[in-house]
């Protein structure tokens, strides 16, 4: 497995490809990303269970590293910010919730996948629930830390010099994936917000083909656009 350098990394792209999506788990923009980097631990969160029977690694990678988990995560935080903004006639942001908090929780998996893992059993319960054995891909850039299946020694075990050069190889590969995602939301910030046309400044309208409405300007636009085509209707009919 990587380091949390990685998995807060993705967390941190997630989190600002979500802010360009306008989709904000909380208004504070340090909380919001806050939450993408632990939601993108949060498999890890395996290794507690293990951690308090004396063997950190006796459960990691089981049913927390799963699409099955990664789709209940989703699920369960679409259906939480649903319920907390009241989105009754508005699936889509529904959707777009559960998407990008079901996204950060596989990015774990996705990292971990790609990671070379020589511990028995080698890879992770990525079918569960359907699927219980183990899975893993042979395709491996990063490099596994070293840690002590001791939880006296766990957290210490993880300083070393070899854990250094990972966290180096980490941060180099996931450094231009996080520049990306920025570049990607100072974009959309910088894209202009579409203004809804007034039909009263088209050229139509100047030259008096076309009368003007004194409705509210959203009903004025549809009223007019049926007027101008029930025209041109007849005019074809009369050719």
């Amino acid at each position: 497995m990587p380091l949390p350098i990685a998995h807060s990394m993705m967390g941190y792209a997630i989190a600002e490809v979500a802010e360009a999506t306008n989709v904000r788990l909380t208004n504070k923009k340090w909380l919001n990303v806050s939450i993408f980097v632990a939601l993108a631990s949060l498999p890890d969160s395996d290794f507690l269970s293990g951690f308090l029977l004396g063997e950190p690694n006796r459960y990691h990678q089981w049913f927390t590293h799963s699409l099955g988990f990664a789709f209940l995560a989703g699920l369960g935080g679409g259906l939480f910010y649903w319920r907390q903004k009241q989105w009754a006639e508005n699936s889509e942001r529904f959707g777009l919730y559960g998407i990008f908090i079901g996204l950060a929780v596989l990015s774990h998996l996705v990292l971990d996948l790609l990671t070379w893992d020589s511990s028995p059993p080698k890879g992770m319960m990525l079918f569960w629930p359907f699927d219980k054995n183990h899975h893993d891909l042979r395709w491996d850039f990063f490099l596994a830390c070293k840690r002590d299946n001791n939880s006296a020694t766990f957290f210490s075990s993880l300083f070393s010099a070899y854990n250094l050069k990972v966290v180096l190889r980490e941060f180099l590969i996931m450094a231009p994936i996080v520049g990306l995602a920025k570049i990607f939301e100072r974009l959309r910030k910088m894209r202009p917000a579409s203004q809804p046309v007034d039909i009263r400044n088209t050229q139509v309208a100047k030259l008096g083909l076309l009368e003007i409405s004194p409705l509210p300007s959203e009903l004025a636009n549809r009223r007019s656009l049926t007027a101008l085509a029930e025209v041109a209707e007849q005019d074809e009919h009369e050719q």
